[in-house]
């Protein structure tokens, strides 16, 4: 169990390797005018943080820097949110109050401001409705061979597709044939439309136009399976690349080939945890060893929810990068009835 001096000197080294990723050593820690210790007793307190494994040494410098035991015990006990982030909530407000954005594009914008303004990669994770029905499905002509296929979901998810008109047919022919589907389809759960696209692909008029069975049923299984898997917005795996701790080419190559491994829609499928934070080797995929992962759970409605996610060093700016993530998971209800 720490002592109230040795909370707060933890507590003192580790924001400070969070705002100059350089080793803390005593000296510095006398510069801080709540630490009104000794260079002795400093020291001292140091080693015995180090000794029970909160602090640890770098090879290249005399002064200490965070455990993974550290990190986890700072944001367990010590942990405060900083005031200071409320000035940015009115950018995350423009995007969400933006009634000219789609869903699908406000999340994406808010997956960029997310890391533009951390330099961490983030992830909108939306989780697939159990509830989702088929509304609509659309065809918008483009030119005399080619249009836009949609399908419309309860959940407010729309899949598009360029589709293209063989020889031998026309627009007419591409309008029957959607609308047949429409009709087939409309109020269906999207786990039952593999079925339903079976049942009516069957049918002689559909089996004839054999070219546009084939497109248009592949486009319309592999939207669903989107619909059932959920959705994901990220940006900012570059600006992770770019901070201090990545710029070994190992390190790097480790790093990026856990974010593809990493299953993303895992993270959205249990909203029950409420803010979770994996420290180091909390992270148990190889290669996130030297990183945080946060997740919070959102809410747009009843049935549309899904996670946030944001993954950057051990030395991420937790009391100004937490506060962001919670004010923006309580404002995603405004993108209802978007």
């Amino acid at each position: 169990m720490l002592t109230d001096r040795q909370k707060l000197i933890l507590k003192a080294i580790i924001e400070e390797y969070v705002s100059t990723n350089e080793p803390v050593g005593s000296k510095m820690l006398t510069e801080k005018p709540y630490l009104t210790f000794s260079s002795a007793t400093l020291r001292n307190e140091m080693q015995e943080l180090e000794e029970n494994g909160y602090l640890k040494k770098t090879h290249t410098s005399s002064g200490r820097i965070p455990s993974d035991i550290g990190y986890r015990y700072y944001l367990d006990h010590l942990f405060i949110r900083d005031d200071n982030v409320s000035e940015y909530y009115k950018y995350a407000d423009e995007i969400l109050d933006n009634k000219y954005l789609s869903k699908e594009d406000s999340l994406k914008k808010l997956a960029e401001f997310i890391s533009n303004l951390t330099g961490y990669y983030s992830a909108l994770i939306k989780s697939a409705s159990d509830s989702a029905k088929v509304l609509k499905l659309e065809i918008v002509p483009l030119a005399n061979n080619e249009a836009v296929l949609l399908i419309v979901t309860s959940a407010g998810e729309v899949e598009k597709q360029k589709i293209y008109i063989p020889k031998g047919y026309n627009m007419d022919d591409l309008m029957k044939i959607i609308a047949m589907f429409d009709s087939a389809m409309y109020g269906q759960s999207i786990y039952d439309i593999r079925d339903v696209l079976s049942k009516e692909a069957s049918k002689p008029r559909i089996r004839q136009m054999v070219d546009f069975k084939d497109d248009i049923l592949n486009f319309m299984i592999k939207a669903f399976e989107r619909f059932m898997h959920g959705s994901t917005c990220d940006a900012g795996l570059s600006k992770l690349l770019n901070q201090p701790e990545f710029q070994d080419f190992q390190k790097m190559q480790k790093l990026v080939r856990a974010i593809d491994n990493i299953e993303l829609k895992d993270y959205a499928s249990d909203i029950t945890h409420g803010l979770r934070v994996l420290v180091g080797a909390e992270n148990l995929e190889d290669g996130l060893t030297d990183c945080s992962l946060i997740t919070l759970p959102y809410f747009i409605n009843d049935t549309e929810f899904g996670t946030i996610l944001i993954l950057g060093p051990t030395r991420m700016n937790y009391r100004a990068t937490i506060p962001l993530l919670e004010y923006i998971a309580r404002s995603m209800n405004k993108l209802d009835k978007r």
